[in-house]
């Protein structure tokens, strides 16, 4: 017999995904299933929860009003059966984690491999966004933990992990290349191109602090795209040494000067309201088992 919690999840799905087929993959559950555990919620609700169209299904009203309650109850159920096995010493359940492109191309596959060598009956659950989206997030308890740079939003918790440097980056044969080391106001002429709002936050900050003011000439969705740009020759940007790893755009860097980074780490809500699994995760992070200057 299906119980109420699951059909909660179920509820949370769908309101989030706006498609019944789709909350039904993503739960490994028959699309009838889900439709009759939403029946049966509203039936138990005594109202729609759900507005049905041809493009997919939205909360009504009444069923935004749930949103909220829906999501604490379901966190607290899974903090309690994951309090359970931690008193049994078994760490298991599924790990919500927000994390954003540089880390997910560099760190995670090393992270969640060695950390489920210790902890098997952990699962991952990825959710990939920008610093504004992930911090949002966790703020929301969509997610237990995620990657951000500092500083967060207020109200979070935040343990750093990696200085990570901030590097210009140029076309091959642009005249600045033959410098070993740039300052921002050399570049500060120069078409600069720049990941848009909450993907450029480390810029931003950073070009703050200067007081320099940049030539922009194109906002992009993402980092990648910016690189392909700046190999193009359509201008100059500033990337994290981390994202520029193993990358394979033809294209120059150079040290700033003088240096600057970012603040890689984790964030989450304060510990107490964080799951018991997340907050195994945050302690893994800090441990001495995780050399993230190797990575």
């Amino acid at each position: 017999m299906e119980s109420t919690f699951n059909r909660y999840e179920v509820f949370l799905k769908v309101a989030e995904l706006g498609n019944i087929t789709r909350a039904a993959e993503a739960l490994n559950y028959t699309q009838s299933g889900v439709s009759h555990s939403i029946a049966a919620l509203e039936r138990e609700a005594g109202f729609p929860l759900f507005l049905r169209g041809s493009g997919g299904v939205a909360l009504t009203e009444r069923g935004r009003r749930l949103l909220a309650p829906v999501q604490e109850l379901v966190n607290r159920q899974r903090n309690l059966a994951q309090a359970i096995h931690e008193i049994n010493d078994v760490v298991c359940g599924t790990l919500r984690l927000g994390t954003f492109t540089s880390v997910s191309a560099q760190w995670l596959p090393w992270i969640i491999r060695d950390f489920q060598r210790s902890c098997p009956r952990v699962e991952f659950d990825l959710r990939a966004g920008d610093y504004d989206e992930i911090g949002e997030w966790i703020r929301r308890e969509k997610i237990d933990c995620g990657f951000l740079s500092a500083p967060v939003p207020e109200g979070l918790s935040f343990r750093p992990l990696k200085e990570d440097p901030m590097k210009v980056i140029l076309p091959v044969g642009h005249p600045l290349a033959e410098r070993g080391s740039l300052t921002l106001p050399e570049i500060a002429q120069e078409p600069f191109i720049i990941p848009m709002k909450g993907s450029d936050n480390d810029i931003q900050a950073l070009l703050r602090r200067s007081g320099v003011s940049v030539r922009v000439r194109y906002a992009l969705n993402d980092e990648f795209s910016v690189m392909s740009m700046v190999e193009h020759g359509f201008g100059v940007s500033i990337m994290p040494d981390l994202i520029l790893r193993n990358f394979r755009f033809s294209l120059l860097s150079r040290d700033l000067s003088p240096e600057a980074h970012r603040t890689l780490g984790i964030a989450s809500l304060p510990p107490e309201r964080v799951s018991v699994v997340g907050r195994t995760f945050i302690r893994y992070l800090s441990g001495p088992a995780v050399d993230l200057w190797r990575l």
